[in-house]
């Protein structure tokens, strides 16, 4: 013989019960968000980025900055670099400081410098040169063509049978009626 379950009687928690899940519940998130490190936080802040912007990624994945989406994914070596830069920016050094302390650890080839400022000169540049080939090619292929110089040798004259001449008189002469 089985006993079936609707014997039993369930009791909503109490008040006080309630309100001591609740209170616990809020603690823990608390404490959960309070136990976070700082600094990740810090590591995406515009600071951070700026810096970073100037410092290759040495991750081998990709060919980007420090600012690259693989610090997303938990690239090897772009969280740990915008934590250093963090933790330089809240020491107080200047950005020129904390990639010269890159360089000198990690090279010269790891500084990222600013674009130029004539980077848009390419493209109209370019631009301007395909423009005046195809100006030129226009005008080399609708030119008129030189005039032949005129010789002073007279042309050769021609000789024609006799009797196809009076042949062509002959039909020509009905013409002229």
């Amino acid at each position: 013989m089985s006993q079936s379950n609707s014997n039993v009687v369930r009791r909503p928690l109490g008040r006080q019960a309630s309100r001591l899940l609740r209170a616990g519940a809020i603690v823990l998130l608390s404490a959960l968000a309070l136990a976070q490190d700082g600094d990740v936080a810090q590591i995406g802040s515009p600071d951070v980025l700026r810096v970073g912007a100037h410092i290759a990624c040495k991750c081998g994945s990709c060919k980007d900055t420090v600012a690259c989406p693989m610090a997303l994914q938990g690239c090897g070596f772009c969280n740990p670099a915008r934590v250093k830069i963090a933790k330089m920016q809240l020491a107080g050094m200047k950005d020129k400081a904390i990639i010269d302390t890159f360089v000198k650890e990690y090279g010269a080839d790891i500084y990222r410098a600013d674009p130029n400022n004539f980077f848009w000169v390419i493209p109209y540049g370019a631009l301007g040169l395909g423009l005046l080939a195809i100006y030129f090619f226009i005008r080399q292929s609708f030119r008129p063509k030189a005039a032949q110089p005129a010789t002073t040798a007279a042309a050769p004259a021609i000789e024609v049978d006799p009797r196809y001449l009076a042949a062509a008189e002959k039909e020509t002469s009905s013409l002229d009626q």
